[in-house]
């Protein structure tokens, strides 16, 4: 963890002002740890893309509100902290629903939680679990993956949970490749084992009663749940304020 005001940290904004030790020196030279994620996002022609737009947009923004860079950067982080703290009471919330079985409204705190922290990957996390319970396994997968693309936050579970839904889905060569990968960052544990065991019980049945099987489990989408534009309208309840 860095101190405020240690000039090694790349993402403190007063380290844009030390100089040969700043940070696009450090960029440059391939000293800061933020060097190796910008060098493979620029190779990716789209993320390069949603990067130069972000550049544009932030400097439209300095030019409408009269900001320097650091100003900027400063008033930003200001926002994300207050933003995750109020994130966290809610996480305190979303977890009190699901252990009540209250799994609608879990689902809907954390999807406010995911709106206030999109880099959070607990909070997709905990979301695909509640999508499961709720059958609501297209979304399972993808908060999973929503997951798993934000870093290395818990990776055994977040793979779990997308086989889980995957094998719900059908798709069982997917399934068994997401948990055979968690078994080998948690190996022995038992429920990964025995939804592994589950996937191959499924693959062995004849084709009729496979896909059977298949048609047989209830899914469903938040929209079945909460109508059309209802689970923003909720989240907007527990927000306080609309969503664009």
């Amino acid at each position: 963890m860095f101190k405020p005001g240690d000039k090694l940290n790349p993402y403190d904004p007063a380290a844009l002002d030390l100089g040969d030790e700043g940070v696009q020196q450090r960029l440059t030279s391939g000293t800061s740890p933020m060097t190796p994620q910008l060098m493979e996002m620029l190779r990716d022609p789209a993320q390069r893309e949603r990067f130069l737009n972000m550049m544009k947009e932030d400097a439209a923004e300095r030019e409408r509100t009269g900001e320097t860079p650091e100003q900027q950067i400063l008033r930003e982080k200001r926002e994300w902290a207050q933003a995750d703290a109020k994130s966290a009471q809610f996480k305190i919330m979303g977890n009190k629903a699901f252990r009540d079985g209250d799994y609608k409204r879990a689902f809907v705190i954390y999807s406010a939680c995911m709106h206030l922290s999109p880099h959070e990957p607990l909070y997709p996390l905990n979301r695909a679990a509640v999508a499961l319970k709720l059958k609501m396994y297209e979304t399972a997968v993808e908060d999973a993956s929503m997951a798993l693309g934000n870093g290395n936050f818990n990776r055994p579970k977040a793979l779990f949970r997308r086989g889980q839904a995957r094998c719900f889905l059908g798709e069982l060569s997917k399934a068994e490749e997401d948990c055979e990968k968690a078994l080998t960052l948690q190996p022995g544990d038992r429920v990964v084992v025995e939804q592994i065991a589950e996937v191959n019980r499924l693959r062995g049945l004849p084709a009729d009663e496979r896909d059977a099987w298949v048609s047989a489990q209830a899914k469903t989408t938040p929209v079945d749940l909460f109508g059309t534009g209802g689970l923003k309208r909720q989240v907007e309840e527990v927000l306080g304020q609309s969503l664009n």
